[in-house]
């Protein structure tokens, strides 16, 4: 569904194809000195909360954006039995407030970010 990449100062999320459809973008930037935070889940999709645009298949997946009802802006691309991410930003610039991401290394990632976001 996503792949997610740090390289020179950049967390990369690259969607696979049929996610780009619900995500709205090929590939999300987002420069790692305005991550503030990285934080391991264990249930990914329960992250998703509020209005949405883009897809649920309960209980499964949840791809796409998804606004809280107190305001907060999250890119999701949730799995079921995945492990999990939330990316919580120190501002809007990248378009969303946190990521929520399934990925297989989750902790491998965090671990990543924990060692470049002061």
């Amino acid at each position: 569904m996503i792949q997610v990449t740090i390289r020179q100062g950049m967390l990369k999320v690259h969607f696979a194809s049929w996610a780009r459809l619900f995500s709205g973008a090929s590939t999300v930037s987002v420069p790692v000195d305005g991550i503030r935070e990285a934080r391991h889940l264990d249930r990914p999709l329960a992250a998703a909360t509020g209005w949405r645009a883009g897809l649920v298949v309960s209980g499964v997946m949840k791809v796409g954006v998804w606004t809280s009802f107190g305001g907060v802006r999250r890119l999701v691309a949730a799995r079921h039995g995945e492990p999990g991410l939330r990316i919580v930003m120190k501002d809007r610039r990248s378009g969303y407030d946190e990521l929520v991401l399934s990925v297989r290394d989750a902790e491998g990632i965090r671990r990543a970010l924990a060692a470049v976001v002061a």
